[in-house]
């Protein structure tokens, strides 16, 4: 193929780039956080942002409710023999705490060092930009886009998509499509692009313990009381060995579908630096499972992270009480062939097993998603990487993701769209879910050079050429 006929992209790209941005740190203003019950405006001024860019572009759609925070679906039609595309991205993000730790306000835009520092700039809302401004210059080049498009975008992925579940339950006659596109994901390195071919499922679930009625003075009952906090830390202590790093659960890795050693041994390829990761993170040395590389550990093996505590006084100064209950926020990362059902079973199963005499505990779940393997050898996956190679200059790796996303399993099973193409524009330190989250803009322009490209192949513009 001769790569000189893409230059008109990517020219265009360079001249536009400064808008793109800009346009980008609007979209960033707006505070979509999904957890938030007191930020509902702000999900709606988020869909319409996104439906007002699209309708721009010659989209018809508008703006549906399935219980919860709005969803845009949106399409352009070329023809029946083109295929059709459904672009898939979430508008929601991630709560800004702690704000302290933000060395810029969250949602203010904030340019330096050559990224974009703002919540939301790569989990997912520059991320799924990048399609916007792709099928934007491609229409500005070619004149028209040769393909049938679909962009659906939902604001609820940061808490399970559940409104989008129904949705898709309620239009999957109008959802029909050949390929689907998301970008949620992350590159290999800063200097690696990736296909992603999987992502681990996922269950969330929070625990409380009550050991008595109410919180009790420590200098009148210190010594003959049960502390909550204390009996919640020796549970949560139990669930790992603090040796191998394996987890404790009984059954938790039963249905663990065991690895390809060809997959093993292509990961063991890849040009990870474990030092240099480490040191990107603040960290001495990177920690887990014993047996497996770092690259296996944070992709194709399961995990199990505490990630919230409270309990008893917790603010400015001094409160000398004994706890009378404590309560965790926990998540299970799974790989194929695990369910959250059965985990969180396995889980209420060892709590219930390891709780004093009189203590109370409430287990209560509160998502769950299923792990998604795509097929690598997929046509259109070669397309999306041969699109890469040219639009970041070198060739990506393929990898598994660590992360989620909770619809693409039902997306998949729902639809059953043929192709899945997850293609990750983030670099793995650009801080998604943490305080100074921030997107390379040069990665935003490779990510838009590249989408250009794949658009190119996939409508077989090249070989009209």
């Amino acid at each position: 193929m001769d790569k000189t006929n893409h230059t008109e992209f990517f020219e265009d790209i360079d001249r536009c780039s400064g808008r793109y941005v800009e346009e980008l740190c609007d979209f960033l203003r707006i505070p979509g956080v999904s957890s938030d019950s007191g930020r509902g405006r702000a999900m709606e001024e988020s869909a319409e942002w996104i439906l007002e860019k699209l309708r721009a572009l010659d989209f018809r759609g508008g703006i549906h409710f399935a219980g919860g925070s709005p969803i845009v679906m949106a399409r352009q039609e070329y023809s029946r023999s083109a295929p059709t595309l459904l672009i898939y991205g979430h508008y929601d993000v991630q709560p800004e705490d702690p704000l302290d730790e933000w060395k810029s306000p969250p949602f203010e835009p904030t340019l330096r060092d050559g990224a974009i520092y703002a919540r939301g700039a790569n989990d997912d809302k520059g991320q799924f930009y990048t399609y916007l401004k792709a099928l934007e210059t491609y229409k500005r080049i070619r004149g028209v886009i040769p393909l049938n498009l679909i962009v659906l975008a939902e604001g609820e992925e940061e808490i399970g998509s559940k409104s989008l579940m129904h949705f898709l339950n309620q239009k999957k006659d109008q959802l029909h499509s050949d390929i689907f596109l998301v970008s949620d994901s992350s590159m290999l390195s800063k200097d690696i692009p990736a296909v992603t071919c999987g992502f681990r499922g996922i269950v969330s679930f929070e625990i409380t313990l009550q050991t008595m009625a109410k919180d009790l003075h420590s200098g009148l009952f210190g010594g003959i009381a049960l502390n909550a906090a204390e009996v919640l830390s020796d549970l949560l202590a139990k669930l790992k060995d603090s040796g191998s790093g394996k987890i404790l659960v009984p059954g938790f890795y039963e249905d663990v579908r065991p690895v390809a050693e060809q997959e093993r041994r292509a990961m063991e390829q890849l040009n990870y630096d474990e030092a240099a990761v480490a040191k990107s993170l603040g960290m001495t040395k990177l920690s887990g499972e014993r047996g497996y590389s770092a690259m296996e550990r944070k992709s194709i093996r399961p995990t199990l992270d505490i990630n919230g505590m409270w309990s008893g006084f917790t603010g400015e100064g001094s409160k000398t009480v004994i706890p009378a209950r404590a309560s965790a926020k926990i998540s299970a990362r799974l790989v194929p062939d695990q369910q959250p059902d059965l985990i969180f079973q396995c889980f209420k199963d060892f709590v219930a097993g390891h709780l004093p005499a009189g203590v109370k505990a409430d287990v209560r779940y509160l998502f769950g998603a299923m792990p998604v393997l795509a097929e690598i050898d997929d046509p259109n996956v070669r397309l999306a990487a041969e699109s890469i190679e040219e639009g970041f200059g070198v060739a990506p790796a393929f990898i598994r993701s660590g992360g989620t996303i909770h619809i693409i399993s039902e997306i998949k099973n729902t639809l059953k769209i043929p192709s899945m193409l997850i293609l990750g524009w983030g670099r793995p330190e650009n801080g998604s879910h943490s305080p100074n989250e921030h997107f390379y803009i040069s990665d935003f322009q490779k990510a838009v050079r590249s989408l250009c490209v794949l658009f190119d192949k996939l409508s077989g513009h090249e070989e009209k050429r």
